[in-house]
């Protein structure tokens, strides 16, 4: 059982997104994991202002930076896939969806995660890869 425990903490971490140019935090709390986007690069607007989560379905949360917001919750791993199942915020969507997730370490290391609705052959894309982010 200590060995699973390791390989579901190998998603703990900051991973980079090149498409998104971002940062999202990857930490355990309890039994589950959770993902805050900790950096973004176009984080402000015009005016020097934050971007706010303009698209969340909660209103209240239409009011809060972009920058600190959950894109990853109630993430679990699973040992026989190998793999971790959660949800993913999609914070730039026009309607702020959120959507059951599957993350993956790829043999090169990187973290991909597939959001699908339903069934998982029902995905968004081939997923949105995030390499890691060497703190040293």
């Amino acid at each position: 059982m200590l060995f699973s425990q390791s390989k579901a903490d190998d998603i703990i971490g900051i991973w980079y997104s090149p498409i998104k140019e971002g940062n999202v935090q990857i930490f355990k709390s309890g039994n589950n994991y959770y993902g805050k986007l900790v950096y973004l690069k176009h984080s402000v607007d015009k005016q020097g202002k934050p971007l706010l989560d303009v698209n969340n379905p909660d209103k209240e949360k239409r009011k809060m930076p972009l920058v600190g917001i959950f894109l990853l919750t109630e993430i679990t791993f699973h040992e026989k896939k190998n793999s971790w199942k959660g949800k993913l915020y999609d914070y730039d969507g026009e309607n702020g969806n959120t959507y059951d997730s599957y993350l993956t370490i790829t043999k090169n290391g990187n973290l991909n995660i597939k959001g699908f609705w339903g069934l998982s052959f029902f995905g968004l894309n081939p997923g949105l890869t995030l390499e890691r982010v060497d703190l040293e």
